[in-house]
This record gives C-alpha cells, sequence and structure tokens, in this order.
C-alpha cells in the first residue's frame, strides 16, 4: 500500500518560532512544496490514432507527436492497432478516445468514411479534429496536414519517365481501395506521362494489403506482356512488384518507382531492385499535427490544410545527412 506522509505541524512557541523558521528556510533551500502531489494540475490529453498498417511511416508520426506533446507540455495517448486491424478497428479506437475526454484526436484516416464519422461525433462533443495525411477537411476536422498526393504523382511519374530516358512501356500497380489520396497520385502521374510524350500507359493491376496479393497481381502484370517501368501506388504494391522482379531475374532492368519510407523498401533501394522512393517526413507530420491540435485548441481557426514537400530518394542520395534524418528520425 503507498501512503502519502504529511508534515506535522510545528508548534507555536519560542523554539517553536524558531524551528518553523528552520523549515521555511529548508523548503525553499530544496525548491520544494507542502502541496500535495494529487491536487497537481493534470496534464491536457491528446490521442494520437495509429494508421491502419503504420509501419515506418506510423512509428515517425508517433515519434514526431511525441516530441510535440513534450514541448508543449501535453500528455500524449498513442493508440495502436493489430497488423490485421482495418478501418472498423480503427475507427472504434478513435471514438474510444472521444468517449474518454481527449482534449483533441489525431488521426491518419484509413478512409472518407472513417474521418466523417469521427468529425461528427467529435463535432457534437466539442473535441477538435486533427487530420494526418488527408487533405480533407469535413465537418468536425479543424486543421489537416498532408502532402499534396496529385504533386507527389507528378513527381513519380517524371522519375519514372527519366529512368527511362523519356520512351518505354509503363504499367500503374495500385490498390484495390478507392482512396483519393491514392487516385490523385495517379492522376498526376498520369499527367506527367502525357506532357512528356514518349510513355505508353499499358494498363495496370490491383492488389489489396496483402503483400502475397500484390505479388501475383504484379505477375498477371508482367505476364501481360513487355514492361519498361512500374509505378507502385503504395507500400504494398511495391513490395509485390519487387518481389515478383526478383523471381524473374529481372532487377534493374525493370525500374519501378513507388512512395513511402519502409525499411524493407530501403533495402530493395540499396539492392538496385527499387529504383526511386517518394518520401513524407513523417516526423514532421506527427509534430505539426500536435502543433495545430494546440493552436485550435487555444482559438485559432484553419480552412486549408498545411502541405507538406516530399523527397525523391534513390540509392545514391539516401545517406545524405538531410535524407537520414526523414528515413530514421528515430535515430540520434
Amino acid at each position: 500500500m503507498i501512503r502519502t506522509f504529511r508534515p506535522q505541524r510545528l508548534p507555536i512557541g519560542p523554539m517553536g518560532c524558531f524551528a518553523a523558521l528552520v523549515a521555511v528556510l529548508i523548503l525553499l533551500t530544496s525548491c520544494s512544496s507542502d502541496t500535495d502531489p494529487d491536487e497537481a494540475p493534470e496534464l491536457q490529453h491528446i490521442a494520437l490514432v495509429a494508421p491502419v498498417h503504420a509501419e515506418e511511416q506510423g512509428d515517425a508520426i508517433r515519434l514526431g507527436a511525441e516530441a510535440a506533446a513534450k514541448e508543449y507540455g501535453l500528455a500524449l495517448d498513442y493508440v495502436s492497432l493489430e497488423p490485421s486491424d482495418d478501418e472498423a478497428e480503427q475507427l472504434q479506437a478513435a471514438l474510444k478516445m472521444l468517449e474518454k475526454g481527449a482534449s483533441a484526436i489525431l488521426i491518419d484516416p484509413a478512409s472518407e468514411a472513417v474521418l466523417q464519422e469521427i468529425g461528427k461525433q467529435a463535432a457534437a462533443a466539442g473535441t477538435p479534429v486533427i487530420a494526418l495525411n488527408d487533405e480533407r477537411m469535413t465537418t468536425g476536422i479543424l486543421s489537416a496536414i498532408a502532402i499534396n498526393n496529385e504533386a507527389a504523382g507528378r513527381k513519380a511519374g517524371e522519375q519514372l519517365a527519366d529512368l527511362l530516358e523519356s520512351r518505354g512501356t509503363v504499367a500503374i500497380l495500385r490498390s484495390d481501395r478507392e482512396d483519393p489520396d491514392l487516385i490523385a497520385r495517379e492522376k498526376g502521374a498520369k499527367q506527367a506521362w502525357s506532357d512528356i510524350g514518349g510513355i505508353e500507359i499499358a494498363g495496370g493491376a490491383a492488389c489489396g494489403k496483402r503483400e502475397d496479393a500484390c505479388w501475383q497481381a504484379a505477375k498477371q502484370l508482367l505476364d501481360q506482356g513487355a514492361i519498361d517501368g512500374i509505378l507502385a501506388l503504395d507500400i504494398q504494391a511495391s513490395l509485390g512488384a519487387a518481389k515478383e522482379v526478383a523471381r524473374r531475374k529481372v532487377q534493374g532492368e525493370i525500374k519501378i518507382v513507388t512512395f513511402g519510407s519502409d525499411l524493407e523498401q530501403l533495402q530493395l533501394l540499396q539492392d538496385g531492385v527499387l529504383h526511386k522512393l517518394v518520401v513524407q517526413n513523417g516526423f514532421s507530420t506527427g509534430y505539426l499535427g500536435v502543433e495545430q491540435a494546440v493552436k485550435v485548441m487555444g482559438g485559432s481557426r484553419y480552412d486549408k490544410p498545411i502541405v507538406l514537400e516530399t523527397k525523391v530518394i534513390d540509392a545514391d542520395n539516401m545517406f545524405w545527412m538531410d535524407n537520414q534524418k526523414v528515413l530514421f528520425p528515430f535515430v540520434k
């Protein structure tokens, strides 16, 4: 049993006055207080709900949020998800934090439905929601931190065209989810190829969140005919494409450009199986998310998302100091 010991009241008298004075001096010198620690003001709690299939990007977001929470004197409640969890579990986790009385909620939503539902219920409760990696500011979403996915897609398309010297046949390995961010990436890449000329789009294939499903999709894609380059729109698509290219022993011949900074992607980049990664700064996303939560709780209002820049990483520049900070924010 933990007991709280309280100082005894000193008797008031000639010696008592002296003893009281000594006690006061000791307290002042040691910078302590006779205030009950249980009565200290409680820190405001901000909840960060993990992304679905968080991977290394999710870790970087958490680290950034933790750094900002420490700087602003807040308590950060990080809600992790299981690898098998999907949008239903993410929404349930967010609603639970709302029920617990979080002062603000940060979430990288798995879908538009998740964002709309948590936004609606948080608005009714008067709790601000900050969207991460999503620029949609629907009801209850008082700030958003995101990249311009169409611009990122254009950047990826340009990089693939450059690898092919602006001539060749490319295919797109996309998700089977109706994700507006991935749709924007594809749109940007196609626009870049249209502007460049000399790039023919052979078609594409779709897969889910499992690497094996993306591997099968990549196999079917390459079975259809000669492909010079692949644009993979997310991490799992890139890993599936890499696995099939390595199996066929054509790594280096088929150029692969993708998005993300997963450790397995970085290894494949070093091995020459993947060629370019379009990377966002997850640490900055988490840090700015908490910073925006603080501002919103203080009365600030925003009608546009904060847009972060992306970087192109390849085997030559991945060890540059500035890029190391983006790829490995957890290494001091």
